[in-house]
This record gives C-alpha cells, structure tokens and sequence, in this order.
C-alpha cells in the first residue's frame, strides 16, 4: 500500500511538472502578444514614422521608474509610522517638495529655451540622473525601510533631487510634443495618449513595487526603478533628431518677455486645472488620513485607502481617454462642466461619507483634473510660440504643483471629519467656478505669445 502511495505521488508530480511548463508558457505568450498589440496601438496614425511612439515610449518608463520611488518613500513615511508621526513626515516632503518649483520655473524653462540642441541629451539626463538618486534613497532608507536622523538628511536632499529632475523631465518632453506631432493627429491626442502612457505605467509598476518590496526589500526594489530610468534614458538618446527643434538661438530678451506673458485664455484654463490640481493634493492627503482614522463601512484602513486609490486610477484613466474629445470644448464651457461636476461630488461625500461618495469623489476629481492639464498642454502648444514655449510650461507646472502641495498641505493640517475636508473643497471649487463664469477678456490677450 505504501508503495502504492508513493507511486501516486510520483505520478501526481510528474503532471504538476509539465502543467506548470505549460502555464508559464502561455502567460509568456499572452504577454508577448500584449506587448505587441500595444506597440501597434502607439505606433498607429503615424506616431511611429515621426517619433512620437518613441517618446511615449521613454515616458512610460520614466514614469514606472517614478513609481518605484513613489512607492518606497510611502511605504516610510506614510504607512509604517502611527497616524501623528505620519502627519510630521508628509508634511516635512511636502516642504521639500515645494522647492524644485523655485528652480523650474526662473532656471530650468528659460534655460531650455535657449538651449537650441540636444534636448535628447536633457532629457536622458533627467533620467541617469533619477538612477543615481534612486539608488542614494535605497541606501538612506536602510534595512526594512526605516530611516534613522542620520539617513534621513540623505533621504530628504536625495527625493528634493528625483523632484527637480522630474520637473525638468516634464517641461522638456511637453515643448517636444509638437516636434514629434504626426500630421494626422491633434495636439490633444498626442497629449492623451502620453498621459494615459504616464497613469497605466506607474500602476502596473507601483504594483510590481510594493510586491518586490515584500518579498526582496526596499534596495531591490529601488535598484530596479535605476535600472528602469536607465533604459529610459537609453530610449530617450534614440529619439529622432528633430526632437531637439529648430537650430536658432532665441535672444534672452525674448525669454524674459515671454516669462512675464500669458494671454487670458491661457490664464483661464490655468485657473481651472489649479484649482483641480489643488482638489488632488487635499483629496490624497485628506483622504488617506481620514480613512485611517474613519473607516469606511466598517472595512480595514488599507481595503478603504485601496479603494481611494482604485477611484484615483480609475478616474485618470477615463478622464485622458475622454480628454482628447473634451479638451477641444469652449474654455468656459469646459471650466464650467469640470468644476460643477467636481463641486457635486464633494458635496455628496460631505453629507453622506460612504464606500459610494468616496470612490465617486476620487473618481470624478482625478477625471476632470486629467482633462483640464489636457486642455491646458494643448492651449499652450497652440498658442504660444516654440521659442518660449518651455518656459511657458514651466510656470504653468510650477502653479499647478504649488496648487498641489497647498492642498496637500490643508489636507494634512484640517480635522478629519468627511464634513469639513469635502465641504471646504466644494467651497473653494465654487469660488473658482465664479471667477471663471465672470472673468473677462481683455484686449490683445488673445494673440498668441511670440519672441518679436
């Protein structure tokens, strides 16, 4: 009987060995198949003959290197530390976030504008330069992620790096769009599908993050997302010659007018897209907290910050994937849509804190908000002029980041209570509904921003 027994087990194991083989060899298939498929898909319309896959390309992997990083640092100074200690922390990053925005703005965009070539070469080195802050962060976070006073004046200076390099990154990349903009296909598709490009990507490889960091440890973890900013790097290097526009030198008379120039329907969707951008910044903070402390329906404070983020994910996706329709819209009319349909939704969540308001609010506010940066990447391609063009993205990002961090920052300083977080929200959202409703137009706002 007993051999009998173990001849069963034999068998058994001889069947298990060829199932496995099998498994792994049809889930390496679909994913070729699925790798395949979506190359076709970026390269249609003629975005692979002009270079614009490339570049989504290079952005995808820049942003899943991002998210490597992202995922480290939350994992320290968000979810393993008690809820009062938690507060210290992202309000100590929120700091250090503020300050790439005082470089980009004044330094970096008026100094890529007058950078006539090698805009690859700036752009790969936003990336290396990612790899080497990547793996600083690894060695500051220590064993198990934690960080002692000494690591942290690495960690700190090290995440205010990765930040200003991301900026730059961001600036650069949005003023070679046009660039690379097949003749069939709108400024706004272009910037949909990198935008959509830049949400999927992180998600799959924050996901792959937090596993890796589970299962091998935060220096796995962050030495993968260098390799990852490596390869983008190495993509970015590739990008067709044209990327790096015209050979004419711009006179630094021309920046500085440019800098202090914005016509009104650029100032318009600006308005709209901060006070969006700002919603985001309360609505992560404000949110994670307040789910710690009140669980929704009685669930786990990790199922109701999972949910938030689902809402999150889900909301930029739908939002980039109608934004390339939406975006197109009136600028009133579009301003006027985005905000109400954002104001109803806090408002619900004010009155009626459920698993229902809040993945309706996270929803909805990721969606407009991606829609409105749409609308606003795409005014300032179309309006403004090449040569400045930079520096006009980078101040508008740099109002659209500050509108984040000071949302962040009231979402880590107001009490958590669903009331009082939502309903401060759907004030100040009415407030910049009015200001658009009633704003004017000035005369000769409405030429488009030239170096002469």
């Amino acid at each position: 009987m007993t051999s009998g027994t173990g001849e069963s087990h034999d068998e058994g194991d001889s069947r298990i060995g060829p199932a496995l083989g099998q498994l792994l060899h049809a889930t390496a298939s679909a994913s070729k198949r699925g790798v395949r498929r979506v190359r076709t898909w970026n390269r249609r319309d003629g975005a692979g003959a002009s270079g614009l896959a490339a570049l989504i390309e290079t952005h995808a992997l820049q942003a899943a290197g991002d998210a490597t990083i992202t995922v480290a640092l939350a994992g320290s100074l968000f979810f393993a530390v008690p809820t009062h200690e938690a507060r210290s922390r992202v309000a100590l990053y929120l700091l250090v976030t503020m300050a790439p925005f005082a470089v980009v703005a004044p330094v970096l965009g008026p100094l890529l504008d007058r950078l006539r070539h090698g805009r690859r070469v700036a752009l790969a080195v936003t990336m290396l330069a990612r790899a080497v802050l990547a793996l600083t962060i690894a060695h500051s976070l220590g064993s198990g992620g934690h960080t002692s006073a000494t690591q942290a004046l690495t960690l700190y200076p090290a995440a205010l790096g990765v930040l200003v390099a991301s900026k730059a990154y961001g600036v650069t990349r949005s003023s070679a769009v046009p660039r690379l903009l097949p003749p069939d296909m709108t400024l706004v598709q272009a910037n949909s599908r990198l935008t959509l490009a830049g949400v999927v990507a992180p998600s799959i490889a924050g996901s792959l993050a937090a596993a890796v960091i589970k299962t091998l440890g935060h220096h796995v973890e962050l030495e993968l997302g260098a390799a990852i900013y490596v390869v983008a790097a190495v993509t970015a290097f590739r990008l067709p010659r044209r990327a790096d526009g015209r050979g004419k030198k711009v006179p630094g008379s021309a920046v500085r007018r440019a800098a202090g120039q914005m016509n009104h329907e650029i100032r318009a969707a600006l308005r709209t897209a901060a006070a969006l951008r700002w919603l985001s910044g309360l609505l992560l903070l404000f949110g994670a907290f307040v789910v710690r402390v009140h669980p929704i329906g009685g669930l786990s404070a990790n199922i109701c910050l999972g949910e938030l983020a689902l809402g999150i994910a889900a909301g930029n996706v739908v939002g980039t994937l109608i934004g390339a329709r939406a975006a197109t819209a009136a600028g009133k009319q579009l301003a006027a849509v985005l905000l109400a349909a954002t104001i109803a939704a806090c408002v619900f969540a004010a009155i009626d804190f459920g698993v229902i308001t809040v993945f309706t609010v996270a929803f909805v506010a990721s969606a407009t908000a991606a829609v409105s940066k749409l609308a606003l990447d795409a005014t300032i391609q179309r309006r403004v002029d090449e040569d400045v063009r930079t520096s006009t993205f980078a101040r508008t990002e740099t109002v659209l980041q500050l509108s984040w961090v000071v949302g962040g920052g009231i979402g880590i300083v107001v009490p958590t209570r669903p009331i009082i977080g939502f309903g401060l929200a759907a004030i100040v959202l009415s407030v910049a509904l009015v200001l658009g409703m009633t704003g004017g137009t000035k005369r000769g706002e409405d030429a488009p921003l030239k170096t002469a």
